[in-house]
């Protein structure tokens, strides 16, 4: 019954956050030339410094681009990885230990006779990249599959300036149309000749030393371009990758501008957020606009100019897409030494109660309020981006301060309401009722179970603005997720749901067992919507995990034995309930679906087995990405067994908080299926652990002897 509710719930949902529904460049098709420029990013725009690319930028549908390519984030995408991973509509790869940097990553050379039209003016003529067939067959073994050459074998023709540019439009067999070494100065019938011109020029330094003379080569270059394209010609202008040198990677420049492109951002159906796009986006771009038919496979989406809420002139627009490009710079470099405060400040508590029980003793109230607080700092990364961080002198410092200010507010809330209601009784006297009485554990962990639980439903539904470069978010840097649930993010909000279901529920579970049963019911069902709506969570592997996580909550707020039976329906709920949302999904246009329906779609094409190997791949990766991943595995797994076996320590508890043991035996049980079936793998079981962890140890450090 809970999937089909959940899936009901879901029947109308638009699949797109509101203003995704702007315009597509859809003139006849005219010429069109992409510009592509490794390292250039809205920092460099100035209407000073760089008139020329400031003009384009004024009339242009604008954006912030995300150059991934297969080398995963903290790797920077070299200038030969930008341009494959262009021309393959997917992330690609040169090949190459990514350690060793660009220089072993560069682009392959281009074989070319040398040639000059009869009127002294390059026109071009064919070349070959002969490393593409090595590099396809690369790329076929890694885990996104892309296919380089995809560009050139859709397009009639197409015209490369440049080597990495001959790299873009190659064919899979290296085989380029017409090609010119450099940009001529006079390059106007060059652009008439092909529907599509790509014009690589060139990588700017990655320091301060050499950039101005690299802007100001790239100015010439783009006013020679614009003085010299065709009327009717589509321009596109590419920061397509990072430059060679750069310590990390940044978000780049992406301007379109042409017939029938509105001013405004660039929207990509692939990113579902403004101003962001991807740059496997760039071909099926092009072949839109050339009129060409989209090939199966194509990991990105045709963008769309128009976005609303660009900011009025140019200077405005640079700096905004700026500020985005250092909140993620920001959140990357933040990342670690925030889990490893927070790794600490944890391992700190768990030691000091083990060493006061150890003495005999009994952890006070100020413990108890600690526990508490920790238990909130999985909500407060996320409120934490209600205030930019990213911009203060030492980012990390500002991201902790902000976590720890919002988490204190949410644990401070959490001990008021627990008093509110009965009072110890005065001595002769009656129960008094009002503030002021005994923390109620239950009611605390309550509280923040529901504002962590309600605050991620809130940001899901308005656009997960509090997800983006969050601590426990998404970064659009590793371009894996733009909205919806992240994977970190869906176990804080499943494992917060499940206990805030189950405290509420066990509040009723003796005087109304049918109320608590309805109760969950009720919350799954509205966990389920959140997470699974196309347009607010739109997280598939979730569905599949928090369905069945319910279910046993359900079963054991019953009172029902968790047998073999009843643990494969729970599996098949959670399965019938993805599968009933992504054929829902399906139906709708393409470019409207989320990866709910593309993956039920690509059942019929074969790419949803492709989906679920590059999933498995990632969740391998990430286990075996060092002894710190396995060791935590070991640790995490470890305390789901202490939790399940009802330790010494728990029993009193569970029996003075009945509700907490099936909270909690759903929570593990949530964690363990999203270890198995998201590519986060190891993850999700560690971040579930971070909120049930502090949750317990605050209920049990509350929960003395004593105590109403």
């Amino acid at each position: 019954m809970l999937c089909a509710v959940a899936i009901g719930a879901l029947v109308g949902f638009p699949a797109a956050p509101a203003g995704a529904d702007v315009r597509v460049a859809t003139a006849d098709p005219g010429p069109v030339i992409v510009v592509g420029v490794a390292g250039l990013r809205w920092s460099d725009v100035s209407v000073t410094g760089t008139p020329v690319l400031a003009s384009i930028v004024d009339g242009a549908a604008v954006g912030a681009l995300s150059v991934r390519s297969a080398p995963a984030p903290p790797d920077v995408t070299c200038p030969g990885e930008g341009w494959l991973t262009l021309g393959a509509g997917g992330y690609a790869a040169i090949g190459g230990s990514a350690a060793a940097g660009c220089v072993r990553r560069m682009a392959p050379p281009v074989e070319v006779a040398d040639h000059e039209s009869s009127d002294g003016v390059p026109d071009g003529v064919s070349a070959r990249v002969p490393d593409l067939p090595a590099l396809y067959a690369v790329n076929a073994g890694l885990r996104f599959g892309a296919r380089p050459g995809t560009l050139g074998d859709a397009v009639p023709c197409a015209v490369a300036v440049g080597s990495g540019a001959a790299l873009a439009v190659a064919d899979r067999h290296g085989m380029v149309d017409r090609y010119v070494p450099s940009l001529p100065d006079r390059p106007g019938r060059l652009f008439e000749g092909c529907p599509l011109t790509v014009v690589d020029l060139g990588s700017l330094p990655a320091g301060s030393g050499g950039r101005r003379q690299g802007l100001a080569a790239v100015e010439r270059a783009l006013g020679t371009i614009e003085a010299s394209r065709p009327p009717g010609s589509t321009l596109l202008v590419l920061g397509v990758a990072g430059s060679v040198g750069d310590p990390a990677p940044r978000l780049h420049l992406a301007a379109l501008t042409g017939p029938g492109v509105e001013p405004g951002w660039l929207v990509s159906p692939s990113t579902r957020r403004a101003p962001y796009l991807q740059l496997s986006d760039v071909a099926p771009t092009v072949l839109t606009l050339i009129g060409a038919d989209l090939p199966a496979g194509l990991a990105g989406q045709p963008v769309r100019g128009g976005g609303p809420g660009r900011p009025d002139g140019v200077e405005a627009t640079a700096a905004a897409l700026v500020d985005l490009d250092r909140a993620a710079a920001a959140q990357r470099a933040a990342v670690t030494p925030f889990f490893a405060w927070y790794g600490a400040l944890l391992l700190l508590m768990l030691g000091l109660y083990a060493l006061i029980r150890r003495r005999g003793g009994a952890p006070g109230a100020a413990a108890g309020g600690a526990a508490l607080l920790l238990a909130a700092v999985p909500a407060g990364t996320f409120l934490a981006n209600l205030v930019p961080w990213w911009r203060a002198p030492y980012p990390p410092f500002a991201a902790w301060v902000a976590t720890l200010v919002a988490a204190g507010v949410i644990a401070g809330v959490a001990l008021a309401a627990s008093t509110l209601g009965r009072r110890p009784a005065r001595p002769g006297g009656a129960a008094a009722s009002g503030p002021g009485g005994a923390v109620r554990p239950g009611r605390a962990a309550l509280v923040v179970a529901v504002v962590t639980a309600g605050v991620l439903a809130w940001d899901a539904v308005t656009g997960a603005t509090l997800q983006i470069n969050s601590m426990l978010g998404y970064n659009p840097l590793v371009a894996g997720r733009f909205v919806g649930f992240g994977n970190l993010a869906f176990a804080v909000f499943a494992t917060a749901a499940l206990l805030a279901a189950g405290a509420a529920a066990g509040g009723l579970r003796r005087a109304r067992p049918r109320a608590g049963i309805a109760l969950v019911t009720t919350a799954g069902v509205v966990a389920l919507t959140v997470d699974g709506a196309p347009a607010w969570g739109a997280d598939f592997g979730g569905v599949l995990t928090l369905a069945p996580a319910f279910v046993v909550l359900g079963l054991l707020t019953a009172g029902a034995a968790l047998r073999p039976g009843r643990l494969l329906v729970a599996g098949a709920a959670g399965v019938l309930t993805a599968v009933g949302i992504g054929l829902l999904d399906a139906r709708r246009p393409v470019e409207q679906r989320s990866h709910f329906g593309r993956f039920v779609a690509g059942i019929g094409d074969g790419s949803a087995v492709a989906t679920v190997q590059r999933k498995l791949d990632a969740n391998l990766d990430l286990l075996f990405s060092g002894p710190h991943t396995i060791a935590a595995l070991v640790l995490t797994g470890a305390a789901s067994v202490w939790l399940l076996r009802t330790p010494a320590p728990l029993a009193a508890l569970y029996v003075r908080e009945p509700w907490l043991r099936p909270a909690l035996v759903s929570a593990v049980a949530m964690a363990w299926i999203a270890f198995a079936t998201n590519d986060s793998g190891v993850a999700i079981p560690i971040v579930a652990m971070l909120v049930a962890g502090p949750t317990v140890l605050a209920v049990h450090t509350l929960n003395r002897p004593g105590r109403a």
